[in-house]
């Protein structure tokens, strides 16, 4: 997966972290965003 970029939205808490984590472990550059309450 080398070269790949993502974005995750929520990628903060919760479900998009994991998400974010099982990417960055996969290789991936990862852009997380979020929104504040």
């Amino acid at each position: 997966m080398a070269g790949r970029v993502a974005v995750v939205t929520g990628g903060t808490r919760g479900i998009g972290a994991a998400v974010s984590r099982m990417l960055k472990d996969k290789g991936y550059k990862v852009a997380a965003t979020y929104a504040g309450n």
